[in-house]
């Protein structure tokens, strides 16, 4: 056993480390480190599964005994090795998690990862903001972190800036500056005068922080963690040799499509202006209802790297009980929040790819407020993730009143989070509608017709009978319909 182990790992540590040097422009240092861990964490996992399941029966009762208790070693090892290593091994983790077809353990042990992430270092945070945005940004700060402390703008006035962030600045000075500022954007300010030390919520990529313009509006600032795309070519390099690795040694396991997918969907979540342009057509798609609506995003405060955005109070979706206390009724909710994502489903077909509780919030609509009604106590931001315990909790009971006094049905859903989204062409709209009024229909063999020519399996093709088998209630048109076009960037 140590001696195949140690062949194994010597001979793909080696590999990795090549892999790494050269994907990371001979810049060496971390990315070798990296690169040697995970590929020896591989060769662990190879080596175990190929020697504790060498002349058993396959699917017999000590076969699958054994690959049992390989399955939990592997997926233990593989989740040391994404905290070890974070970032993009986090985000990865995370992404195998809630891949299907997964074997068990894997799925809950590498879920630990969607709670894990560290807060980056308040220094980490200022040297980002300041080479990001300029000196100019913070030159009038009277609270950055939270106290009137000169040494920290100071500090971020002196450091120096990044390309990207220089040109920028240039370009705000001589009023040329090529920001979008689309539909709903706000430009024009160029600096926070306050801007809290502590994180509303950290995750792998990134944290958001309160903090308040010079014009004195309260906004959300999302900083990338530094690093990301230095590691991204390397990262994924050793991914791919990985992949490749285990279907060599395990032909009928073949995860290597898994590497494309993360890489498209990781390069849009590490660019932030594609997000805030992604939030801003979500907005304008959804403009039309007043119970929907996104961010406004400021572009001026905005680059790759980091989002600043309107601040937004609201409860989360699954609190009833915060539901209940904010005078917002449950069912209206539930009712705007499926209406949101069925318009952007058959009538956009650009779908919100991250639709947990954390990333949908409620509020009352401003008309609602205006009249008369209580705004909203505490200021709640999601997390870029979810967490563990708001995908375990239990949906609101429904009910029309909280103490005696009636609930609004003037609700108001937030959409945060726009990082990672699903486009569909015209003709997958168009099936995913023909879809959905088959089941709404109960028309079997349609609904059979249309999830075939989608490509479903006819091994998921058992959920179907379960979705005609619900009881179908106030059916409305959504607008646009089938003949509706996609919207365009």
């Amino acid at each position: 056993m140590s001696r195949v182990r140690a062949v194994a790992v010597a001979a793909t540590a080696g590999s990795a480390a090549f892999i790494a040097w050269d994907a990371n422009d001979r810049k060496g240092g971390v990315g070798v480190t990296r690169a040697v861990t995970a590929t020896a964490t591989a060769a662990l996992i190879v080596a175990d599964y190929k020697l504790c399941l060498a002349g058993l029966e396959k699917n017999s009762p000590p076969f699958l005994d054994a690959r049992n208790r390989v399955h939990e070693r592997s997926a233990a090892r593989l989740l040391r090795l994404c905290e070890r290593n974070g970032g993009l091994y986090t985000k990865a983790g995370q992404f195998i998690s809630t891949a299907s077809g997964m074997p068990a353990p894997y799925q809950r042990h590498l879920s630990k990862l969607q709670d894990s992430a560290r807060p980056l270092e308040w220094s980490d945070v200022r040297e980002m903001v300041a080479n990001e945005l300029s000196p100019r940004a913070v030159e009038h700060l009277v609270n950055f972190g939270g106290g009137n402390d000169a040494r920290d703008a100071q500090a971020l006035g002196a450091t120096e800036l990044s390309d990207e962030a220089a040109a920028n600045a240039v370009k705000r000075s001589a009023g040329a500056t090529n920001e979008p500022v689309l539909a709903g954007g706000v430009s024009g300010l160029t600096s926070f005068s306050e801007f809290d030390r502590e994180p509303l919520a950290a995750a792998s990529l990134a944290q958001v922080h309160r903090a308040v313009t010079s014009a004195g509006e309260e906004v959300a600032v999302k900083v990338q963690r530094p690093g990301l795309r230095r590691q991204f070519d390397v990262d994924l390099a050793t991914m791919r040799f990985i992949t490749g690795a285990i279907c060599v040694a395990f032909p009928s396991f073949d995860f290597s499509f898994l590497v494309p997918e993360f890489r498209d969907r990781l390069s849009r979540e590490l660019d932030f202006t594609w997000e805030g342009r992604s939030c801003e057509r979500t907005g304008r798609a959804l403009a039309d209802d007043a119970r929907m609506v996104t961010p406004k995003i400021h572009w001026s405060l905005t680059t790759g790297r980091v989002l600043t955005m309107e601040y937004v109070r609201g409860v989360k979706v699954d609190d009833g009980p915060g539901l209940r206390a904010a005078g917002i009724d449950p069912a209206a909710a539930a009712s705007a929040l499926a209406d949101t994502f069925a318009r952007m489903l058959a009538c956009h077909g650009f779908v919100h790819g991250d639709p947990h509780p954390g990333n949908m919030l409620v509020r009352r609509q401003p008309s609602d407020l205006s009249a008369g009604g209580n705004d909203l106590g505490a200021a709640v931001m999601s997390p870029a993730e979810p967490s563990i315990l708001s995908r375990r909790r239990r949906w609101w009971p429904f009910g029309s009143r909280a103490g005696g006094q009636p609930l609004t049905g003037k609700v108001q859903i937030v959409l945060l989070d726009h990082g990672l989204y699903t486009e569909l062409n015209e003709r997958e709209r168009v099936r995913m509608c023909q879809l959905w009024h088959a089941v709404a229909m109960r028309d079997p063999e349609r609904v059979r017709g249309v999830s075939e020519e989608m490509g479903v399996p006819k091994s998921l093709q058992w959920i179907l009978p379960q979705l005609m088998a619900r009881q179908t209630s106030n059916v409305k048109p959504m607008g646009g319909g089938e003949s509706g076009k996609a919207d365009a960037p």
